[in-house]
């Protein structure tokens, strides 16, 4: 017997296209393309699909990106930017962003794909899990604000 299609909640207010049009590849999600993302990673990437046109091309300048994103120093935003970049979601040139079609291979393939670790790799490591690259990034961000926080307050200054 066929499943039933759910039915929405408020089917007076189902969503229609109305002017522009934006979307996130479904694959984004389902194949580990976010996986690793920071939140502010995330979002940017999200804002920047729902701003871009169908090129996935936008024009929002840093500074009202930042505001959108309530991001308080501009090294955040470039970090969020960089990794995006090298992740190859995004490409940044002039001021301007495009949202690129995600690459073929997919985060969670390449991940499976790789030749396990050899037994003494396993011994070898330590109990504790590995730091996350995110970790040590988003560590990274918070020193300099805290050091930008501190330039404004007029601490180091002499």
């Amino acid at each position: 017997m066929p499943k039933s299609r759910p039915q929405p909640p408020r089917p007076d207010r189902r969503r229609s296209i109305r002017g522009s049009f934006s979307w996130i590849d479904h694959r984004f999600l389902c194949e580990g393309f976010d996986e690793g993302l920071t939140r502010l990673e995330k979002l940017l990437y999200f804002v920047l699909v729902a701003v871009s046109n169908q090129d996935g091309v936008s024009f929002y300048s840093d500074a009202r990106l930042a505001e959108l994103l309530d991001v308080r120093f501009p090294h955040e935003l470039d970090g969020a930017r960089q990794e995006l970049v090298a992740r190859d979601l995004i490409a940044y040139e002039a001021g301007i962003y495009q949202v690129l079609d995600l690459p073929a291979c997919s985060p969670r393939k390449t991940r499976h794909s790789s030749p396990p670790l050899p037994a003494h790799a396993w011994r070898s490591s330590s109990s504790l899990p590995p730091v996350r690259s995110t970790a040590r990034r988003d560590a990274a961000f918070d020193l300099e604000s805290v050091k930008q926080l501190l330039e404004q307050w007029g601490w180091g200054r002499r």
